[in-house]
């Protein structure tokens, strides 16, 4: 019973660090330290390539053990069934590509509204409060543990890479706004989904939904931040980011 309780025990403290070091990923300052040989556009480049064979190898499977909670739910103007799962990954992609053109306009025009001028600071609210949502469902899917792989470590190390590829493209939309301000909500709402997590549980229709999007942002995000246009990027790093990374997956 001790051994049992200790194991336990220990398996919180990773879970708990693996939160928290998720979430220091945003506070990391605008440049990685020197690596030798090793470009900053290389590890973004690499970082795209975990994430996306993340999201095929593990995120699709557990999204499909999940395809029978869907059967009956109404969901804006359609009544989905399992055969219906993977619209939600395609809603989390449109939402997430919505959010990244608005941004986008932002910076270059001031939007009109009926309320008078849409700012840069307004779409910023709008565009922080998408990755609120999508950062505390990380941080709830770590400490529930249903991360789609045998191990939580696996998911925070693909997690962790990809926020920190999104940290990248919202800090050259808001610049200052976002490192003053920004990254520590995001910051505090892997933290919140995590405490979240160990006084309520989703009802499997919510987590299945909240993965879905989760999984459409993840490959929308990787494609479009991770990968920097195709002259900056490092196909080498993609390439050997995603196979060692699926080779891992693969072995365990």
């Amino acid at each position: 019973m001790g051994a049992f309780a200790g194991t336990a025990v220990a398996d919180d403290l990773l879970v708990a660090a693996l939160v928290l070091g998720i979430a220091l990923v945003h506070l990391l300052p605008g440049y990685l330290p020197g690596v030798p040989f090793v470009s900053r556009r290389s590890i973004l480049s690499a970082a795209g390539g975990i994430s996306i064979v993340y999201a095929f190898l593990h995120l699709f499977p557990e999204l499909d053990a999940h395809r029978s909670s869907l059967e009956g739910v109404d969901l804006i103007v359609a009544t989905l069934t399992a055969d219906h799962i993977y619209i939600l990954v395609f809603i989390g992609i449109a939402l997430f590509y919505g959010l990244e053109r608005i941004a986008a306009l932002s910076e270059a025009i001031e939007l009109p509204t009926s309320l008078g001028r849409f700012s840069n600071q307004s779409v910023f609210w709008v565009h922080i409060g998408g990755f609120i949502v999508y950062n505390a469902f990380i941080g709830y899917v770590l400490v529930q543990g249903r991360t789609g792989a045998e191990s939580s470590l696996l998911f925070a190390f693909a997690m962790g890479f990809h926020l920190f590829g999104n940290d990248e493209a919202m800090e050259q939309h808001y610049h200052e706004l976002y490192s003053d301000v920004g990254q520590w909500i995001l910051a505090g709402a892997v933290i919140a989904g995590g405490l979240g997590a160990l006084v309520y549980t989703l009802s499997d229709v919510a987590f299945t939904i909240l993965l879905g999007f989760l999984t459409g942002g993840v490959i929308f995000n990787a494609i479009k931040d991770e990968l920097p246009r195709t002259r900056e990027s490092r196909f080498w790093a993609f390439a050997l980011g995603s196979i060692v990374y699926a080779l891992i997956l693969f072995a365990l």
